[in-house]
């Protein structure tokens, strides 16, 4: 998890734990990173070393993040 004081450290190299920048840098790639760097909450699923998904909002947690999870997990809600 990253928690910056503020939104505007949210993309810097220091807010992050350096073994996982590669997640702020596979989430700026992605279409909802290039489309909204710099919202939040953002919620990023990485599977073996690849980000599966990312989205950003609590409509993008509830209508796109949490039904993948149960998804790759095999759950049910």
């Amino acid at each position: 998890m990253v928690h910056p004081a503020n939104l505007s450290l949210i993309l810097k190299d220091e807010s992050w734990p350096k073994d996982a920048l590669w997640v702020r840098t596979a989430f700026l790639e992605s279409d909802e990173g290039k489309a909204r760097p710099e919202a939040t909450p953002r919620f990023i699923l990485a599977q073996d070393g690849k980000v599966i998904l990312a989205v950003t909002g609590n409509a993008g947690w509830k209508d796109k993040m949490w039904p993948k999870i149960l998804e790759v997990t095999g759950s049910k809600a």
